[in-house]
Formats: structure tokens, sequence, C-alpha cells
């Protein structure tokens, strides 16, 4: 220690001769500091990650069970008086999305998979998921080409877009029709989702303040796909997300 600051020395000793010795002392407390700079900043970037990834787990599990519940409450009450088998039967469903929405959110805190694709494939998966939030819209669905081995992490984060744009199509597009396709191609697999809803402004300022749409955004980045947001108010949403079929791992 040298005026109260840590320095490190490294040290070498040479043989000059029968009764000689050189001894060498480099002083690489820069390099050291460099050094320790360096990890402390790895260290704070891999916390900054972590915590992206489960603010996006929490957004994918708890928010978007939350907007199934009150979509279905909210036809509840409205058929409580007119039409109490289709109400109670929206409670029941309810109740299944809370359900659900509790394992998922389990499932996130291990960084599991979603409990949909542990369960199915993902064309079904995004499938019955639409089930769900739509009990009464119109579903198109197209699973096209010769299905193919996906890595789990692609797998995942193609299901957790496709989960956010859907929850987006029943919290605020009020489509009547959906529009689900699953294409996979020779080099690359697109997961395409379109609705005739009431659409939005898809400028950069509406998009980074939603955190669902960024959500969307940094998961396509996190397996080097290609998101396209294609939409315009009064004329419905359309959501594209294209992965290569040879996804590299590093």
């Amino acid at each position: 220690m040298i005026d109260g600051v840590i320095h490190y020395f490294e040290s070498r000793i040479a043989s000059i001769g029968d009764d000689e010795v050189l001894i060498i002392d480099r002083d690489f407390t820069e390099q050291r500091n460099a050094e320790l700079r360096e990890r402390k900043q790895a260290e704070e970037a891999f916390i900054l990650k972590e915590r992206n990834r489960i603010a996006r787990e929490i957004h994918d599990t708890l928010a978007q069970a939350f907007t199934g519940i009150i979509v279905h409450l909210e036809a509840a009450a409205l058929k409580a008086i007119n039409d109490p088998p289709v109400a109670q039967r929206c409670i029941q469903t309810s109740s299944d999305l809370a359900r659900f929405g509790l394992a998922e959110a389990r499932r996130s805190v291990q960084a599991l998979r979603p409990q949909l694709l542990t369960d199915n494939d993902l064309y079904h998966a995004l499938n019955r998921l639409a089930e769900q939030l739509f009990p009464s819209t119109q579903i198109m669905s197209e699973l096209a080409g010769e299905v193919y081995f996906l890595p789990a992490e692609v797998e995942n984060n193609l299901m957790r877009i496709g989960q956010e744009a859907l929850t987006n199509a029943a919290k605020y597009a009020r489509a009547t029709e959906i529009q689900i396709d699953l294409v996979y191609e020779l080099t690359q697999c697109t997961l395409r989702i379109k609705d005739n809803g009431q659409g939005f402004d898809v400028a950069p300022s509406f998009v980074n303040n939603g955190f669902g749409l960024l959500g969307m955004t940094e998961r396509a980045e996190q397996i080097g796909a290609q998101l396209t947001i294609q939409s315009t108010p009064g004329s419905g949403t359309e959501i594209v997300v294209s992965v290569n079929r040879e996804w590299n791992y590093e």
C-alpha cells in the first residue's frame, strides 16, 4: 500500500552469476484496476439484463393473465341478467385464467418453458391461448411448411411475442377476427398475427412507451429475429416475426 492506495507488483528473480541475482519488480496496478473495472461492468450488465428479463416475465405472465380475467369478468357483468349461463362460463374462464397465470408466474421464476409450450407445440399453444382470450371471436389459423426443431429459447420468445400480440388485441383492438399463421420455410420460421381491430399509431415514441411492444422488440433482438409491426388507427394490426432456422447459440 502506497499513500493509502493498494498497489499490485510482480517480481521476477533471475540468476546472473554464481553469487548474484537480478530482481525485477513491475507495478501492474493500472492493469489490475482496469480488469476489476471490466469485471464490475460485466456484473452490472448481467444484473441489468436479469432485471429486464424478470420484468418481461412478470409482464408476460401476471399482467397478461389479469388482462384475460378483466375481459371475461366484464363480459360476465354484461350477461349476468339476460344470459346467466354465458355469464357463468365467463366467470369460470376467469377462474381458469387466474390459475393459469399463477402457474405461469411460478414457471417464470424458475426460468422454465411457458406452460402452454410444455403441454403443446408452438402452433397449438398459440391457438389455445387465442381461444382463451377470444371466446366469441372468429379465429383463423394456418400451419404451413414442414415443422422442424427450434431451440427452446427461440420457441419461448416466439411464444411470448405471440402472447403479447394476442393480449394486446384482446385488450385494445376490439377485433372480430384474428388470424394466426406459423410458416416453416427452408431457412426461417415466421409467425404472423393479424387482427381487424381498431389499430394504433406505430410511431417510435408510442412503441417505446408501451412496455409490451418494447418487450416484443427486446425478445426479437434476443434471438436475432426480425420484428415488423404494421398498424393504422381504424385498420387493424399485423405483427410479423421471422427467425433464422440456424439460430446462433452464442
